[in-house]
């Protein structure tokens, strides 16, 4: 180990947390801290440049100050490492989802898309890429084979217009106002501390629309079998964002972009996901993302 590991882990009681195939080491070191630790030879081709793109968030924004991030306690970052050690704190918990936490979730977020964009963020940022017909063909394949597993339970009637309008979903959505967003916002990377909710886990953090935040965590919840009215998170949402900024969000305008990022995520990553799950589950994603494509025409 290098970056000075050995020095915490040998100087506190830790116990390692398995995180999945993220590739990364997490540790609790007693009760107070959190350390991570990356390696590149430990990781995915990739994966290491979104733990940088984290690290270098975590770098300018700890000299910011900012309210919605845990507190860095020390921080490293070499050619083929990074070290993260953080104050460790609570999850807010999923048994009560009250307005008051939504309306603290939602503050949360607003801080996010009403700060400043980092210029190393800002170079990357593009044009959304539509989908190239054979990808177009996979996708509409991959969710004909999900909905065959229960035979005369849905119609592939919507999947075929969905198929067929799904580039001018991507393009219509990508002319949303781009700001900083996380990429990766769900209840498991939240945190809390005296009644504020952070943010942790910036592996995803970007430049783009500020309902893909939106839309991934009510989608999250949704597929935890979490139900929220939507409607009024738009409404907690853009009442936070005009407290920080002065600027209206138009629920309706977020309504159409958040149900345009839900298709165009459902129609090309959730089939790949609920090959051999119950009924309802499948007819929770696909009614969702076909409900979600009306809004989009509708509107």
């Amino acid at each position: 180990m290098g970056l000075e590991i050995e020095k915490y882990l040998a100087g506190n009681d830790y116990v390692e947390i398995k995180t999945g195939q993220s590739g990364a080491s997490v540790y609790n070191l007693g009760e107070k801290m959190i350390l991570k630790h990356i390696v590149r030879n430990n990781l995915k081709d990739g994966l290491f440049d979104s733990y940088c793109r984290e690290a270098l968030f975590y770098q300018c924004k700890m000299q910011e100050g900012v309210s919605y991030l845990p507190k860095i306690l020390d921080f490293k970052i070499s050619d083929d490492e990074i070290m993260i050690l953080m104050q460790k704190y609570k999850q807010p918990g999923r048994e009560n989802v009250s307005e008051e936490l939504l309306r603290k979730i939602a503050g949360a977020l607003a801080c996010v898309h009403a700060d400043s964009k980092p210029e190393f963020l800002c170079k990357d940022v593009e044009q959304a890429k539509t989908m190239p017909e054979e990808r177009v063909e996979y996708c509409l394949n991959g969710w004909r084979n999900v909905l065959a597993e229960h035979p005369k339970a849905f119609s592939e009637d919507p999947l075929y217009h969905i198929a067929e309008m799904i580039n001018d979903v991507i393009k219509w959505h990508d002319s949303e106002k781009k700001v900083l967003i996380h990429g990766d916002f769900h209840w498991d990377n939240l945190l809390e501390e005296d009644g504020s909710i952070l943010i942790c886990d910036w592996q995803g953090v970007g430049i783009g629309g500020a309902s893909g935040d939106v839309s991934f965590f009510l989608s999250r919840l949704g597929a935890d079998g979490i139900t929220i009215d939507e409607k009024r998170f738009f409404g907690l949402y853009s009442d936070e964002v005009k407290a920080r900024t002065g600027v209206l969000v138009d629920v309706d305008e977020i309504t159409r972009h958040v149900a345009a990022a839900n298709v165009i995520t459902s129609f090309s990553f959730w089939h790949e996901f609920l090959h051999g799950n119950e009924e309802a589950r499948v007819r929770g994603i696909y009614d969702k993302m076909v409900q979600d494509f009306n809004v989009f025409e509708n509107a």
